[in-house]
């Protein structure tokens, strides 16, 4: 995440939602979407990434999320489920990652993510996003 961090540095609002009740980051997000950097620009459609550790409702807050605000929710552990189904050279690597407990190779699960964020509906509606990225680099 630094990359993303360094490259879209004046487009990135980061939140701390621990130990917050759901109605406060709802309240918070709803202010944060609304916002634009000059008042006559158009509205871009909102892009979220949630972040946090394993267990830690990141799944559920995704589609809470997506459902208050109208997002597109994208979680790559579908992606992975559906790639699985779809192409079988992929499907054997990401099954023997899942198997292993290791993660999918970063050029497979970027290359879902990217075909999935240029699918029309996630160009117009936004999207909000969990379980990216998995690996710390």
């Amino acid at each position: 995440m630094r990359g993303v961090k360094d490259a879209f540095n004046q487009f990135i609002f980061e939140f701390d939602a621990r130990d917050r009740a759901q109605s406060e980051v709802e309240k918070d997000l709803l202010k944060m979407l609304q916002l634009r950097y000059k008042n006559n620009a158009p509205r871009r459609p909102p892009r979220i990434v949630l972040l946090g550790p394993p267990g830690s409702g990141k799944s559920s807050q995704c589609q809470a999320v997506a459902e208050t605000f109208g997002l597109v929710p994208i979680s790559v552990q579908d992606l992975l489920k559906q790639e699985l189904q779809k192409n079988p050279e992929n499907g054997k690597v990401i099954q023997q990652c899942l198997d292993s407990g290791e993660s999918v190779p970063d050029n497979i699960v970027n290359g879902l993510i990217e075909s999935r964020l240029k699918q029309s509906d996630c160009r117009v509606n936004g999207w909000v996003m969990d379980g990216f990225p998995e690996s710390e680099t």
